[in-house]
């Protein structure tokens, strides 16, 4: 049942190859600011970057190891042309590293399309009225690359395919209130990443037919601690599965791989450019983005409304927003008794030995 979802994040790449066989374009996006909404009208599939899972070898010599791990490790797959079967990449403006990255990959790698979109961090109605000029620049701009115009009627479609994906996620994310939830932390984590990485009106479809089995389903996960976990881009599920093997389930997250990533609607009323910029500048926000009181209410919701008992900090080494907001929301959590946890990892390689035992001995604490 589960297993569809997982096969589409591990052959992500021969699944873009088997689409462009078929005629389609496919782009590439690194955040979850980018709207894939226009993307998606204008006839192109948008696939979330994700990074690789070998050792990084190319990058270092344009990006000094300091820089966060995610980023090295997406530059070091593009310098290895692993993205070569794409059409374009578009780049948000999320923190100073992200910037660097789309410059240098302009000056390095080769690509057909590179995009860029500007979220802006001020929260004002001028910067409001900017992001909707921003979205509409970079419509414009596909409309430029594709030599016709991206309808109103072909955005409206959007809007509903996309709308209808993130209802649906948050379907599967409400199962896991339950005091013994259907699906494990780290399956919920391959459901999202996947809707990432395939076109959505498939993923719909994947989705209401997990939602019409879920429910019956026998191997249920081993009851744990009731986790929720907190951070940036989790594209490495092993330490949500040494979580969940060491005494933990993780039942909510704050990641922009997960509930950051769909849980705000865009509204379908308004005029399709308005509806979509309001949405991506609206949402629950990333620590590069936003000060941090609405992530946290975001976060305390979680807590209340999944009976989260405790909060793991899984944060990549480097990420300067993630951690400069980390004091701040570890202080509140604190305020009001809730244990946390902090583990800063840095790739794939980061060891795990370690941190399994500094995660054990964390739950024999609670």
């Amino acid at each position: 049942m589960i297993k569809v979802f997982e096969d589409l994040v591990s052959n992500r790449h021969d699944n873009v190859i088997k689409w462009k066989k078929l005629g389609k374009k496919v782009f590439g996006y690194f955040c979850s600011y980018v709207p894939e909404e226009i993307i998606h009208a204008a006839g192109i599939i948008p696939v979330r970057i994700m990074g690789g899972f070998d050792d990084i070898t190319l990058a270092d010599v344009h990006l000094p190891s300091y820089v966060c791990s995610f980023a090295r490790s997406c530059y070091d797959q593009g310098l290895k042309d692993r993205y070569n079967h794409l059409d374009g990449l578009v780049f948000p403006y999320t923190c100073d590293t992200m910037v660097s990255v789309y410059n240098i990959w302009k000056a390095d790698i080769k690509t057909d399309y590179i995009g860029f979109v500007d979220p802006l961090c001020a929260k004002t109605e001028t910067s409001k009225k900017y992001f909707r000029e921003e979205v509409a620049r970079f419509k414009s701009s596909l409309e430029t690359l594709l030599g016709r115009e991206i309808s109103d009627n072909s955005l409206k479609d959007s809007i509903s395919i996309y709308n209808e994906n993130r209802r649906l996620l948050k379907e599967v994310y409400e199962f896991r209130r339950n005091s013994i939830p259907p699906i494990s932390g780290v399956e919920a984590l391959e459901i999202v990443r996947s809707s990432m990485l395939t076109p959505k009106e498939e993923h719909n479809q994947l989705l209401k037919n997990l939602l019409e089995k879920i429910s019956d389903r026998e191997n249920r996960p081993e009851p744990g601690l009731r986790i929720l976990v907190s951070g940036s881009v989790i594209y490495d599920s092993e330490i949500l599965k040494m979580i969940e093997n060491s005494g933990g389930l993780v039942v909510a997250d704050d990641l922009c791989t997960g509930t950051r990533y769909f849980w705000d609607q865009v509204n379908e009323k308004a005029p399709p450019i308005t509806g979509i910029a309001d949405r991506y500048y609206e949402r629950i926000p990333c620590p590069c983005n936003y000060a941090p009181e609405k992530r946290l209410e975001h976060i305390f919701n979680l807590i209340k409304d999944y009976n989260v008992e405790a909060v793991i900090f899984t944060l990549q080494k480097f990420c300067d927003p993630h951690l400069f907001d980390y004091p701040f929301i570890e202080e509140r959590l604190r305020e009001v008794e809730i244990p946390t946890l902090l583990i800063e990892t840095e790739h794939v390689t980061s060891p795990l030995g370690p941190l399994k035992t500094r995660i054990e001995a964390f739950f024999e604490t609670i």
